[in-house]
C-alpha cells in the first residue's frame, strides 16, 4: 500500500491515516494499562496525570515559571520511570509480545490429569505431617529472571517425589519447586518476597515468596503452612487459604486448562478474548486523546512552489517547453506544526511519459501526479492546466563524409577516410532522413603528407545526437604516391 492512500477520507474530518495513528497510541496505552496493573501503581498514575493537567493549564494562562518547571520534570521522569520500574516494564513489553500467542504446542488437557493428581496427593501428605512446603506452577510467563539459586531436577511429577523434596530432612525443602508442564524442573528455588505486609500479615516467608512470585508473573503458587497445616494458592499477587485439596484440585485444573488450552486460539479470537477490558480501554483511551488533540486542531493551509519533472520518458520523446515550469501546491494540515516541518522537496509534480503526445498537449495537473507527505491533504493546484511541447524522434543511423576546403600543393590526395564513418542520430518523425551528415570544414592546403584530423560532425539544429553515439571523429588523408 503506497503511503498516499493513508489520506483517504473516511468521513467528516476522518482520515485512514487517523485510524492507523489511534492503533499505535492505543498500543501504548494499551502497554501503560498493563504496567499499572502489575505494579499497582494508579495512585502515582491520578498523581502524574493531575501534574499533567497543571502542565497543560500553565501553558495556557502563559505562567511561564510554572510551565517550565514541569517540563523539566518531565524531562527527567521518564529516566526516572525506566530505572525504577526497570522489572515492570519490561514485563509489560513481555504480556504486549505474548498476547495473543501461545508458548507451548495445544495438548489435551488429560495428558496432566495424572500431574494433578499428584500434586494434590503430595499436598495431602504433607498437610496431615505439617511440612511446610512451596510449589510454583509457571503460567505462559517466563519466571527465570525472577527465580535464584535451585538445583536442576527435571523428574516426572509424582507424589513420593514432592513429599520428599519438602522432607524437612531434605537440603533443599526450605525452597521453593518448580513443576513445568508434568515435571519437576527444579527444587530449593529462591523467590522474591512480597511486600504487600496486609497480604502477608501474620504467615511466613513461604507464604510471602508465593505472593512475590505471583505478583511476579502468571504462575499459581502452592503454599502448605508448617504451622497450621492448611494449604493456600497465591495468584496474580492474591492469596487465599483454601478449605481443602478438593479446592487445590479446581485451581490447578483451571490454570492447566489456561496454560495449556485443548485447542490453539486464533490471533483473531485472542484479541477478542484476552484482556479485553483492557483492549478496550486502550482504544476508548487513544480515541479520546486523538479526539482532544488532533480533532479539534486547526485545520490550517499553506502554499509551496513545485517544479515540473516527467517519468517514463524515453529517448525518443523530448519535452522541449513547459509553460509554466513551475506550479504552485497548496496543502493543509491539521495543525501549522505539521506544514512547517514540511520542505519543498518533499513534495513533486510529475508527469507521466504515456500522456504526452507529439506536438503542443495541454494537460491537466490531476492529484494522482502529486507526491506529498501522508498527513497533509491537496487542496488546490494553481494553474490546474500546463501545455506541454514535446517532438517524437526516431533512431537511425546516419553515413559521415567528410567536408574540406582548399587544395594541397604539389600533391595529390588518394584516399579520405572517416572513422567511424557512421552516427547514431535520432531525427524527428516529421522530417526526411538525410543519406549522409558532414564533418566540419577541415583545411587541406598545407597537407604534405599522410594525416589524420580530429574534428566534429555537424549536426543539424533539429537532431539530437542519439546518447551511445559522439559527435568526435577522425578524418585520414592519404597521399598518392609517385611511381
Amino acid at each position: 500500500m503506497e503511503l498516499s492512500t493513508l489520506n483517504i477520507n473516511l468521513g467528516p474530518g476522518l482520515y485512514l491515516v487517523d485510524l492507523l495513528d489511534i492503533a499505535i497510541i492505543a498500543v501504548f496505552a494499551y502497554i501503560a494499562i498493563l504496567f499499572l496493573k502489575q505494579t499497582r501503581s494508579f495512585a502515582a498514575f491520578i498523581g502524574l496525570a493531575m501534574l499533567g493537567l497543571i502542565y497543560v493549564l500553565a501553558r495556557s494562562f502563559q505562567l511561564y515559571i510554572t510551565a517550565l518547571i514541569l517540563q523539566s520534570f518531565f524531562s527527567i521522569f521518564i529516566i526516572v520511570l525506566v530505572v525504577v520500574f526497570q522489572d515492570e516494564l519490561k514485563r509489560s513489553f513481555e504480556l504486549l509480545a505474548t498476547s495473543g500467542t501461545r508458548g507451548v504446542r495445544p495438548r489435551k488437557f488429560l495428558a496432566y490429569s495424572s500431574t494433578i493428581l499428584s500434586i494434590v496427593q503430595a499436598v495431602s501428605g504433607l498437610m496431615r505431617k505439617k511440612h511446610g512446603a512451596l510449589i510454583v506452577i509457571p503460567g505462559k510467563e517466563f519466571i527465570e529472571r525472577h527465580t535464584r539459586g535451585g538445583n536442576i531436577l527435571d523428574g516426572i511429577v509424582t507424589s513420593p517425589l514432592i513429599e520428599s523434596i519438602f522432607d524437612p530432612q531434605s537440603p533443599g525443602h526450605d525452597g521453593a519447586a518448580i513443576i513445568s508442564r508434568d515435571r519437576v524442573t527444579k527444587f530449593g528455588v529462591h523467590l522474591p518476597l512480597s511486600q504487600n505486609l496486609k497480604q502477608i500479615r501474620d504467615r511466613g516467608t513461604r507464604h510471602s515468596a508465593a505472593i512475590g512470585i505471583s505478583e511476579k508473573a502468571d504462575v499459581l503458587a502452592v503454599v502448605v503452612s508448617e504451622e497450621r497445616g492448611e494449604v493456600s494458592v497465591a495468584k496474580y499477587g492474591k492469596l487465599k487459604t483454601l478449605k481443602d485439596t478438593r479446592d487445590l484440585e479446581k485451581y490447578l485444573v483451571q490454570h492447566y486448562k489456561e496454560t495449556f488450552p485443548e485447542k490453539r486460539e486464533t490471533f483473531l479470537g485472542s484479541i477478542f478474548k484476552e484482556r479485553v477490558v483492557e483492549k478496550v480501554s486502550a482504544v476508548l483511551i487513544a480515541s479520546l486523546a486523538w479526539f482532544i488533540v488532533v480533532y479539534q486542531a486547526e485545520i490550517v493551509q499553506r502554499d509551496f512552489t513545485v517544479p515540473i519533472s516527467y517519468t517514463g520518458i524515453s529517448e525518443e520523446k523530448v519535452i522541449e517547453s513547459t509553460i509554466p515550469e513551475v506550479v504552485t501546491v497548496t496543502l493543509s494540515a491539521r495543525g501549522q506544526t505539521v506544514l512547517s516541518g514540511i520542505s519543498s522537496e518533499a513534495i513533486r509534480v510529475t508527469i507521466p511519459g504515456e500522456k504526452i503526445e507529439s506536438g503542443t498537449t495541454e494537460l491537466p495537473i490531476e492529484k494522482e501526479y502529486i507526491t506529498h507527505p501522508f498527513n497533509v491533504s491537496v487542496i488546490n493546484v494553481s494553474p490546474s492546466l500546463i501545455t506541454i511541447t514535446a517532438q517524437k524522434y526516431s533512431k537511425h543511423e546516419i553515413e559521415i563524409e567528410a567536408t574540406v576546403t582548399g587544395e594541397p600543393r604539389d600533391i595529390k590526395i588518394s584516399e579520405t577516410s572517416v572513422s567511424p564513418d557512421k552516427i547514431t542520430l535520432l531525427i524527428p518523425e516529421n522530417e526526411e532522413v538525410p543519406e549522409y551528415v558532414k564533418t566540419d570544414e577541415i583545411d587541406i592546403t598545407e597537407i604534405k603528407e599522410d594525416t589524420t584530423v580530429e574534428t566534429r560532425v555537424s549536426v543539424p539544429s533539429s537532431y539530437r545526437v542519439h546518447n551511445t553515439a559522439s559527435t568526435s571523429v577522425e578524418v585520414s588523408f592519404v597521399i598518392e604516391k609517385e611511381e
